[in-house]
């Protein structure tokens, strides 16, 4: 098998183009247009359910201003993300996903990592799971937990980053150092070099978010792990198009 079939599609919140992000709608089109993954974000309710949305509060995709920590699950589920559909749970999530598509869960905050790894137990997915997180804290908290869980490190977009290689040897040794699976990285910090070094590691390369032609085809002949990406189908494409 050579490094493009190796090489995965990761719904960046579902199948967000498509339909509403973070929601089950979005979930069922990423698992029908066959992505290799999910890509979701996590929180608490204030009654202790974890929850499937990307901001802390919920106003931009529901137009209600409520913050997660402080809404219980019933008052969450009473909010519209749009054509319809409700806040989903990672029960929910694990319903319609388990034996069909792998899932990479960012973790957003703190304070329910064991919770997370309970629930992957319990549902007999951890090899299908990938936990993301830019806090690192969280990543080693459930390394601890369960060591059999694939870490990724998602990191930033910081302008001078792009320019520096030093600050890219610098991901990679954290990643090393930590005994993380793989680097989640802002795709404009992706060449060559990164790639080379990366892999030399044995550390893989998921890059976020990645959604026009130019970037799609440049992050396969790079020979990236995985894209996360918005646009399922077209990456899908482009990656069977590509020599």
């Amino acid at each position: 098998m050579n490094d493009k079939e190796k090489m995965v599609i990761i719904a960046h919140r579902g199948a967000s183009n498509l339909a509403p992000e973070n929601t089950l709608k979005a979930f069922k089109k990423a698992i029908e247009l066959k992505a290799d993954y999910i890509e979701f974000d996590v929180h608490q309710s204030n009654d202790g359910e974890i929850v499937i949305m990307h901001d802390a509060n919920t106003f931009r995709t529901t137009r209600h201003l409520g913050s997660i920590k402080e809404m219980t699950l019933e008052e969450l589920k009473q909010l519209d993300c749009g054509d319809g559909e409700k806040i989903p749970t990672l029960q929910e999530l694990i319903k319609i996903a388990k034996g069909k598509i792998g899932l990479n869960c960012e973790v957003k905050a703190r304070g329910f990592a064991k919770q997370i790894v309970n629930i992957l137990k319990e549902e007999e997915i951890i090899e299908s799971t990938i936990i993301s997180s830019f806090k690192h804290d969280v990543l080693l908290r459930i390394q601890k937990l369960e060591p059999r869980i694939k870490l990724a490190s998602l990191e930033p977009t910081r302008t001078g980053w792009v320019r520096s290689w030093l600050s890219r040897k610098k991901l990679i040794r954290v990643t090393i150092n930590n005994k993380f699976y793989a680097i989640n990285p802002f795709f404009k910090l992706v060449n060559k070099r990164f790639v080379i070094k990366a892999h030399g590691n044995n550390v893989k390369i998921f890059p976020w978010t990645v959604n026009s032609d130019s970037a799609i085809k440049k992050l396969i002949n790079l020979s990236v792990d995985g894209i996360i990406t918005n646009k399922v189908s077209r990456a899908r494409e482009l990656l069977n198009q590509t020599d």
